[in-house]
């Protein structure tokens, strides 16, 4: 199934909320490359898959049932892609030493068949199949954390059918289902993180249709389960959320990208698992993923933004305080960028680039950092 029906239901045109200010961004990247990858890409990752300290890269390709796998050279460069086939549709995958050998696995969700998939990396950039467990129905999302305490990576996975599915480590590559949370409308994205500074891992799930729209907070137990959920509402179909902390408090934030209406929505945290909303900003048409890195090396954290229907990036500065410099500076992409990732592809590269999937071009764009001492622009 291509994603061009998908994106269009997903993302409306609508319009942004960006507020103009005495303020010029300055020029952080260049398109160095276009890549061909797998038919649709929908998301990129990013990890060490041989061992030698530069990052390779990993794209799902929807359209042509199969995984790009990328080994990086080190200066931005790849070698030619290889092809991983796979069950229908994979949509999503992270990368995680599942097996405990010291070697990157990956777990793939496809969204057509209805499974999560593990692959298992001998740390030479090559995989083979592991187990295969089913996941109840188009799972489009996945969040490695421990949550049973027990020092296993476990698996949570968000389910287009208004579910969550938590899978249990058992640190050899397998996985025992734990427990099936139904909750809200459609969800679109999960992350784990310690959002009540208990020391546990929490899920943050944003749930994208229209009977919901909003970002909803599990509180980890520690034994593998789930608290009631919490639930706050966001700008229109809600699409991924990044969680960091955005103001210098040393609490963990939100940040969440919506696909309506073309806007981005904050909310602040208080260390307790509850958030207080913080202001929204605009975005490029379609807003769709987001990734955080300080780009500009003044220690305040920033973002770039994927915008699928504008088919652009766009790079935000962080002001420290959850707040960021308008407008923000944008870049060409492939068409239809549905994901993008922050990649240091040295050791000794002082800025991360940035890597774009682009849905319809069936490509990733690669973009450098330019040389800090050529930025050098005050702000106002």
């Amino acid at each position: 199934m291509c994603l061009r029906l998908s994106a269009c239901l997903l993302l409306l045109v609508g319009t942004g909320c960006t507020r103009s200010e005495s303020h010029q961004a300055p020029d952080l990247f260049y398109l160095y490359k276009t890549v061909e990858v797998g038919k649709n890409p929908t998301s990129v990752v990013t990890g060490d898959l041989n061992g030698d300290r530069i990052a390779d890269l990993i794209t799902t390709n929807i359209g042509s049932d199969s995984l790009s796998v990328l080994i990086g050279i080190g200066d931005g460069n790849f070698r030619d892609p290889v092809t991983i086939r796979m069950p229908e549709q994979p949509r999503a995958v992270v990368l995680h030493d599942f097996n405990e050998d010291g070697k990157l696995d990956m777990a793939v969700a496809t969204a057509g068949n209805n499974r999560v998939t593990i692959l298992l990396g001998d740390g030479t950039g090559q995989f083979t199949r592991g187990d295969s467990y089913p996941a109840v129905r188009s799972p489009v999302s996945l969040a490695v954390g421990d949550f049973n305490h027990d020092r296993k990576a476990d698996l949570a996975v968000a389910l287009r059918n208004d579910k969550l599915l938590v899978l249990l480590g058992r640190g050899d590559g397998s996985f025992l289902q734990k427990a099936v949370y139904e909750y809200g409308d459609t969800p679109t994205s999960v992350v784990a993180a310690d959002v009540n500074e208990d020391g546990l891992p929490d899920l943050v799930v944003t749930h994208g249709g229209k009977m919901s729209s909003s970002v909803v907070v599990f509180l980890g137990n520690g034994d593998g389960t789930f608290r009631s959920p919490v639930a706050y509402k966001t700008g229109h179909s809600p699409l991924n959320v990044s969680v960091l902390d955005l103001n210098g408090d040393r609490h963990l934030d939100l940040l969440v990208v919506n696909g309506e209406r073309d806007d981005i929505s904050v909310f602040f945290g208080k260390g307790d698992g509850t958030f207080t909303q913080g202001v929204s900003f605009g975005a490029n048409a379609g807003p769709i993923a987001t990734v955080t890195q300080d780009f500009d090396g003044d220690g305040k954290t920033d973002i770039a933004v994927a915008n699928n229907l504008s088919s652009d990036l766009s790079v935000l500065l962080g002001k420290g305080d959850g707040t960021f410099w308008q407008p923000p500076r944008s870049y060409r992409t492939g068409a239809a960028p549905f994901a993008v990732t922050a990649v240091s592809f040295a050791p000794q590269d002082p800025r991360p680039g940035l890597v774009t999937a682009n849905n319809l071009a069936n490509t990733i764009s690669i973009f450098l950092a330019k040389d800090p001492r050529s930025n050098l622009v005050p702000r106002n």
